[in-house]
């Protein structure tokens, strides 16, 4: 897939001059899908929480394009609601039996066609797609 952003440890966006946190000082609000146009919208808001800088990017939105596959995993029993907005690690879904859950790979790693790009969330929630295309759009 082709990306106009780098995930670097799962949580931050780099883009540009941008390095963006997404598990601590974003939260997640959504997502848009349109079957018909193939594209999918995703959504963050800075945090409110005293630790993140007034200087932080008001909102991000990631947008893949040509979306040939989009899964979502539920979220786990008895985690809290509040959860549901944080993420735990933006990586790859891999449908094998040696992968549990969204993996992670290094700087140089290869990335095998068929795995999908994928958020987990701290509910336990996952959200997996393929695209040909992913595009940050970072708002001051």
């Amino acid at each position: 897939m082709n990306r106009n952003y780098e995930i670097v440890e799962g949580i931050y966006l780099v883009q540009g001059e941008n390095e963006l946190d997404l598990h601590n000082n974003f939260n997640f609000t959504g997502f848009d899908y349109s079957i018909t146009e193939r594209k999918l919208e995703l959504y963050w808001v800075r945090s409110e929480g005293d630790w993140v800088s007034r200087t932080t990017p008001r909102s991000v939105k990631l947008t893949f394009s040509q979306v040939s596959e989009l899964r979502f995993m539920p979220r786990k029993q008895g985690i809290p609601f509040s959860e549901d907005d944080c993420i735990n690690s933006i990586g790859y879904w891999v449908d094998e039996d040696w992968a549990e859950g969204v993996i992670m790979v290094e700087p140089n790693q290869e990335i095998e066609p068929e795995w999908l790009t994928a958020i987990d969330f701290m509910s336990g929630a996952v959200l997996a797609v393929q695209a040909e295309r992913a595009d940050a759009e970072i708002k001051a």
